[in-house]
């Protein structure tokens, strides 16, 4: 689906009536807060796709999808864990994430906020 947007005029408040066409009508809508997050969303999951798939090629673990994903980095993390750095660079090798313990994969799961099954998957 193609989407079509041109700008209209802007209102007391300095919000923008945008048009879109969506291939069967037109739509208008104001700018607003969530239109900035939603665009910010968007781009993110762009920004992740390369991530993606170096893990589905094997080329880093599902640990470095998930710090992406969530806005982490390997300090943030390692303070939420209480796992060195060290050894969270070396989990993000696919060989070693596949060889960890229940109890440090509980760790990254519960600091991501997710079940360990969903850290286990992109």
């Amino acid at each position: 689906m193609n989407i079509i947007m041109k700008d209209g005029t802007t209102d007391s408040a300095g919000r923008k009536l945008h048009f879109y066409f969506d291939g069967k009508e037109w739509i208008e809508k104001w700018d607003d807060n969530m239109d900035a997050c939603e665009m910010v969303m968007e781009n993110r999951l762009q920004e992740l796709e390369p991530v993606r798939n170096k893990v589905l090629a094997g080329q880093i673990s599902q640990l470095a999808y998930h710090i992406e994903s969530k806005f982490f980095n390997l300090s943030l993390l390692s303070s939420y864990t209480k796992i060195s750095k060290r050894h969270i660079k070396k989990h993000l090798i696919p060989e070693n994430f596949n060889q960890l313990a229940d109890d440090i994969l509980k760790k990254y799961a519960f600091a991501f906020g997710i079940s360990v099954e969903e850290l286990k998957k992109v």
